[in-house]
């Protein structure tokens, strides 16, 4: 197994060692299955041979051709040969390729950064070959298996780092681009990596092609590199603009509408997670980001998750507040549970209550719940005195959902730095006003999962942003304000 030094490894050497002393079976096996060609009766039983020699595999192989994707009619498949007449010999020829890689691996995990980039890979994988799919390219599975291969070296290296784990882990915060750190510890990136273990084991000349970054404008190259710009555009939020604009694209590259491509790309998360578990990988599946297919949030606690259970909260918590303001409580205990209750009871991912600082006219957020608090508190601060979304909203002093009607008219108004600050196209907004004057205001979004507000949501946070607007006209006339 992998040993600690202090002294630098070569790529060549690196790639050596985990040929021969990390991975030596799987080298000589993957080698012999990716050279498989299909085309004849003998090509078919040379796979066959190949994968019937190893009975684990044998079990994946079949387990998967039995499984609802690949076997949604639910004839079963008992033998390799069968599977291979019924699904294709380039379907098999991947499920064996991927199994072989992927269980020298898993074995060898040593660090969470390694199911994090076999996460990456199975997500990159599905969502590739559903967009070679979906513009009728004659080998999606040489996509999915390009793709798959894509982080080759980053999980090997995770898997076997010989002692330089926490030196890269070090380096990846004070380098902005990930590759720089790398070849600052290593000598030389992971993307270099795999391409090196690539060309060793003579896997994908796909993968080969597409790291050469030779014919760009090619339909396949596309259908990689716009899988993998998704992945990890995702892991900001699907809700995000950067996720947004990944879809757009491919979407005009299969020729769909946005939102037809929108759920296409949804359900392919899904899938990704399926199967990654289906090839062993559990653990990985349960770190690609998924987004919400339907209209129930990914809540704090397990007891909220319910639509009942979330309605019961909403009205729980108004009428805690009712009696908070009734008894005169503490003006931020008001605010807190205000927070909360937009947090847990509607599901929101991020939460934010700002106020105007007096000095400056300045909206500055001043408490935070959710995804990402603390870049949310210092980036969430827009002057009042310039054009932007937020001035609007102060000075029309009423409730607003940012949504597909109404983006249009505020185009203008979403500046830059208020897209790279919440980086969504979609929240709920409401002022705190203070004798109808707007003192702040509370924002909600669900960036992370990029489910679809409705409008039973907004009008109830509408009444929660009422209730801190009541709170504060209670302090003042109490104060003698």
């Amino acid at each position: 197994m992998s040993t600690s030094t202090d002294q630098a490894i070569s790529l060549s050497e690196w790639t050596r060692r985990i040929s021969e002393e990390e991975m030596p079976v799987f080298a000589h096996t993957a080698t012999s299955i990716a050279s498989a060609s299909s085309g004849d009766e003998t090509s078919i039983a040379s796979l066959s041979h190949l994968i019937l020699r190893d009975s684990t595999m044998t079990a994946r192989i079949l387990r998967l051709a039995n499984s609802v994707h690949y076997n949604p009619g639910n004839r079963r498949i008992n033998t390799i040969s069968r599977a291979i007449v019924l699904l294709g010999f380039d379907v098999v020829r991947s499920m064996a390729l991927s199994i072989s890689i992927l269980d020298p691996l898993l074995k060898g995990i040593q660090h969470e950064h390694a199911l994090k980039e076999m996460a990456r890979s199975f997500h990159a994988a599905v969502q590739a070959r559903n967009i070679a799919f979906q513009r009728k390219s004659n080998d999606p599975e040489a996509v999915f298996v390009a793709a798959l291969l894509s982080r080759l070296g980053n999980m090997a290296f995770w898997c076997f780092p010989y002692g330089f784990a926490k030196k890269l882990d070090a380096a990846y915060l004070e380098w902005e681009d990930p590759a720089k750190a790398e070849i600052d510890i290593l000598g030389f990136s992971l993307k270099q990596l795999t391409m090196s273990l690539n060309n060793e084991w003579k896997l994908s000349t796909l993968l080969a092609e597409y790291f050469k970054g030779l014919n760009k404008a090619d339909a396949v190259m596309k259908d990689l590199d716009y899988a993998n710009n998704l992945i990890m555009a995702v892991e900001e939020g699907w809700g995000g603009i950067n996720t947004k604009d990944c879809i757009q694209k491919i979407a005009d590259h299969i020729e769909f509408t946005f939102d037809e491509t929108n759920s296409l790309v949804e359900a392919c998360a899904h899938e990704a997670a399926r199967t990654a578990a289906e090839y062993g990988a559990e653990a990985a599946s349960q770190l690609i980001p998924l987004p919400v297919l339907d209209d129930a949030s990914e809540l704090v606690s397990e007891t909220d998750n319910e639509p009942q259970a979330r309605h019961s909260l909403q009205m729980e918590i108004l009428r805690e507040l009712t009696t908070m303001l009734h008894e005169k409580a503490d003006l931020n205990a008001i605010l807190g549970t205000i927070i909360e209750g937009i947090y847990r009871a509607l599901g929101m991912e991020r939460t934010i209550l700002a106020f105007i600082s007096p000095k400056d006219n300045i909206l500055i957020a001043k408490y935070t719940l959710g995804d990402a608090k603390e870049k949310l508190k210092k980036c969430f601060c827009f002057s009042m005195t310039e054009k932007n979304i937020f001035a609007a909203l102060m000075r029309s002093n009423a409730a607003f959902w940012l949504n597909d009607k109404t983006r249009g008219a505020m185009n203008p108004l979403i500046t830059p730095e208020v897209k790279s600050c919440l980086d969504t196209l979609e929240f709920f907004c409401i002022p705190i006003t203070v004798n109808g004057q707007a003192r702040g205001l509370i924002y909600a979004d669900c960036k992370r999962s990029g489910r679809k507000l409705t409008a039973d949501e907004f009008q109830t946070f509408t009444t929660f942003g009422e209730y801190a607007s009541i709170a504060f006209d209670l302090m003042a006339s109490h104060s003698g304000k």
